[in-house]
């Protein structure tokens, strides 16, 4: 039973937590009160991007404004290219392209980062300063794991088209092999 608490106050923040005076939780929720946030529509979609810093980890995929603002048009002929590319069958294989469209698009963003770090940080002195070494390696961590990811999908998608042609040869051979009969 000892063992069974100990397990439970560490899995269960509330189990550590203090405990809140009323008169402290009335003052939590009087002042909640006063915290409305934006009330125009403007100033809800700017709040919305108040943690976007660089784009890298956007929830969006196509950024639609602001200095880093991308096209939807040009994401859209991105996967068509892909599609037409690799003739995905199923929406396994489709999903997959998709995740390789979507890599090239993130990592098409982080070159901009990477380009729009570099050019911030040029002066009238200095032909070429690079960023600050601790945005330099979060770039090239953001790169290098897009770039894992989409390779990971690349060859996922190979090894399913693979398999689906050796089926398809499979069974195209027993079917010459019933007409001979």
């Amino acid at each position: 039973m000892e063992n069974q608490s100990e397990f439970e106050s560490q899995t269960n923040p509330q189990a550590q937590a203090p405990e809140i005076s009323p008169r402290k939780l009335e003052a939590n929720r009087k002042n909640a009160l006063k915290s409305t946030g934006p009330k125009t529509v403007t100033g809800k979609r700017f709040s919305s991007r108040n943690a976007l810093k660089h784009g890298l980890l956007s929830r969006d995929l196509v950024i639609r404004d602001g200095a880093g603002k991308e096209s939807v048009e040009e994401f859209q002929q991105l996967l068509a290219e892909l599609i037409g590319e690799h003739r995905p069958q199923g929406r396994t294989e489709l999903s997959l392209v998709e995740t390789v469209a979507v890599c090239d698009w993130r990592f098409r963003r982080a070159l901009h980062a990477e380009a729009a770090e570099i050019a911030s940080g040029q002066s009238c002195d200095v032909d070429f300063v690079l960023p600050p070494p601790h945005i330099t390696d979060m770039i090239l961590r953001y790169q290098t794991t897009i770039y894992r990811q989409k390779m990971q999908a690349l060859q996922l998608l190979g090894e399913l088209q693979q398999r689906r042609g050796k089926l398809l040869q499979g069974s195209a051979a027993i079917l010459r092999e019933a007409e001979e009969e």
